[in-house]
């Protein structure tokens, strides 16, 4: 064979060589070795490249193409691989679904979401989605519109009902993929279960805007809704009624008989003021035992006031929840739009001041606001904030009033009175900043000031030579109910120095009937340190024998209702000679106060009541003259005792 012969296309004019039978090559063999030739000169090649070197080269060409494709194939496969485990394993549900809404190939969690057992399963029962998973399947419709015309859309969130009939919530991307004509062949997308976080979302906004327990909109919401009720009337020149009503003693009855009967005596209270009022009504809990009640298109004021009564009847009927049987009382502050106020916090403020007022009057009582009642409010806020300054500047003192045995000629005890002498508004009258001072929590600490004050005052007197005597003081049914009272009283009576039997502590009927267990258990400490314990205002409240058999108190005071008329009024006199009559069965001393006249003072000398206070022997007095009043009575016969 010629080692003169090139790799070229054979010269026409010689015929075939016989030496040499050349390979049959395909046209990606002859395309590889044109690649390699084109590497060195033609005229190189044709004095240098013999046809063997060339066959060799070809072949082993071949062999690197197939093993650059086996090595595609395996890339290939891997990718392939890679993509169906990402595809199958993918936290959220991905899907390929053609242009008639029909599924073409979906992942294992896009079957879960939608309750089948797996992806098979969901595209052999699955047909048009819009009809078959969608609550609403013009909402998908209307969103693959966008989506056609552009290339894709970030997302939408829709209701879907799944294989078993559950409903849920899922956010949806879909992306349209486009043939080389530009025309949509084909969607795909993702899916992801929201359902938790929708319900989460759902579960906080309800907790911003609604109260958990009633179900009721909360303050917030109330007063966005009120707003909007003021402007519709503004608009349609009407009237808006804004009714604020108050579970009365809420505090007490929740602690008395716990917080699960006070719960459901709040929902149940919720109830009947739906059933009341109406469809159309804005009807909001504001508070611990607060409702607010919103009325459009009311008249006036007297039918707002007509319906407040309304409810109150409604909610008077007995409670009967958790095995106890309870009858509440209400009661309505009520404002009137454009009358009271122009916008909501104007009519939600003279409201709470017309319900204040309505408090004073008494159980089940409503109000309609009047510019009055802002000056006694005024007057209570310059009360609240002149108590807080009361203590620091020795504005407060006690007076002391004798309980004086008409049978003996004694004084027999003395009652600490606490007195304040305003800066501006002079001597304050104590109806008028008791119940200031319990409402603002500000009766604890003068409280305590005044048991310190009194006990001190007692043993001074006491250091004098005076006879002693026991000094009786009022404590409020909040102090009371401090916790470790019973320690604040052996705690001053150290302090002081004073014999525990010469304090006596004078409690309200309201006050022991008050989750009995809690106070029996602080009474029985103070029954241990031999203070004495006195019921005040005795007749005016429940007047139950079993608490005074339980709580075993030393003494009774009629209350001075009942001694006022007893001279005159045949039911008074009976109502006293009851109470003298049971104290004594009980073994229990009796006082009567409030005794001005000779005619009062005859009729218990005759009854045979000896424990009188009032003005008859004397008014309350200064700390200055309690000596010489106890030298003065002391010893004397009864008939010598006269008018102080």
């Amino acid at each position: 064979m010629s080692s003169k012969r090139f790799v070229q296309e054979p010269d026409p004019n010689l015929g075939p060589d016989p030496d040499c039978d050349p390979p049959t090559l395909t046209k990606d063999m002859v395309g590889e070795v044109c690649v390699a030739a084109r590497s060195r000169p033609f005229r190189e090649r044709r004095r240098t490249r013999p046809v063997e070197d060339s066959r060799h080269e070809v072949l082993d060409s071949v062999d690197r193409l197939l093993i650059h494709h086996e090595k595609c194939i395996e890339r290939l496969t891997a990718e392939e691989s890679k993509y169906r485990t990402l595809f199958e394993g993918a936290l959220v549900g991905m899907f390929r679904m053609s242009a008639a809404w029909r599924l073409l190939s979906v992942n294992r969690m896009m079957a879960q979401i939608y309750c089948f057992d797996s992806p098979e399963q969901l595209l052999a029962e699955t047909g048009d989605i819009r009809e078959q998973f969608l609550i609403d399947p013009n909402q998908l419709t209307e969103w693959r519109s966008s989506v056609e015309r552009g290339s894709a859309a970030p997302g939408i969130e829709v209701e879907i009902s799944c294989r078993n009939g559950a409903k849920k919530w899922v956010w949806m991307n879909l992306r349209a993929v486009r043939d080389e004509e530009g025309n949509v062949a084909h969607f795909e997308g993702t899916v992801e279960d929201t359902t938790d976080r929708r319900e989460a979302t759902e579960h906080l906004r309800f907790l911003a805007y609604y109260d958990a327990l009633t179900g009721l909109p909360n303050p917030t919401l109330f007063r966005d809704r009120l707003a909007e009720l003021i402007e519709t009337a503004r608009s349609s020149k009407t009237r808006v009624a804004l009714l604020v009503l108050e579970l009365a003693r809420f505090k007490i009855i929740n602690d008395s008989l716990g917080h699960t009967f006070g719960d459901r005596l709040l929902q149940e209270t919720t109830e009947r003021i739906k059933r009341t009022i109406g469809e159309g009504t804005i009807v909001a809990r504001t508070g611990g035992g607060e409702f607010a009640i919103a009325l459009g298109h009311v008249k006036d004021a007297p039918s707002a006031l007509a319906t407040a009564q309304e409810v109150v009847t409604k909610l008077g009927s007995e409670f009967c929840i958790l095995g106890h049987s309870l009858n509440v009382s209400f009661n309505f502050g009520i404002s009137i739009f454009p009358d009271h106020g122009v916008d909501g916090e104007s009519l939600i403020q003279n409201a709470d001041v017309a319900l204040y007022s309505a408090k004073e009057d008494g159980p089940n009582k409503a109000r309609v606001f009047t510019e009055e009642m802002n000056v006694q409010i005024m007057e209570q806020l310059t009360l609240a904030n002149g108590l807080q300054l009361a203590l620091e500047r020795n504005e407060l003192f006690l007076v002391y009033q004798p309980q004086v045995n008409i049978r003996t000629g004694t004084i027999t005890g003395l009652e600490a009175l606490l007195r304040w002498q305003h800066p501006v508004l002079g001597l304050v009258p104590p109806a008028k900043f008791i119940g200031v001072a319990e409402r603002s929590g500000l009766i604890v600490p003068i409280g305590e000031w005044v048991l310190r004050t009194a006990c001190a005052q007692a043993k001074e007197w006491q250091n004098a030579g005076l006879s002693p005597v026991p000094v009786a003081v009022n404590v409020s049914a909040i102090q009371f109910r401090q916790q470790g009272f019973a320690e604040v009283i052996r705690g001053i009576l150290r302090e002081t120095g004073l014999d525990p039997k010469y304090l006596e502590l004078e409690l309200t009927e309201s006050l022991l009937l008050t989750n009995a267990d809690v106070v029996f258990s602080v009474l029985h400490e103070l029954q241990e340190m031999e203070v004495k314990l006195a019921i005040d205002d005795f007749g005016t409240g429940y007047s139950s024998l079993s608490y005074l058999r339980q709580f075993h108190v030393n003494r009774l005071k009629i209350d001075r209702s009942f001694v006022c008329d007893v001279a005159i009024n045949p039911d008074d006199a009976a109502i006293a000679t009851a109470i003298i009559n049971m104290a004594k069965a009980l073994n229990l001393e009796v006082l009567a106060e409030g005794v001005e006249t000779e005619e009062q003072l005859a009729f218990f000398r005759e009854q045979r009541c000896y424990q009188i206070q009032g003005f008859y022997f004397s008014k309350p007095v200064a700390v200055s003259q309690i000596a010489g009043q106890l030298r003065s009575f002391w010893g004397q016969p009864a008939s010598s005792l006269s008018v102080n």
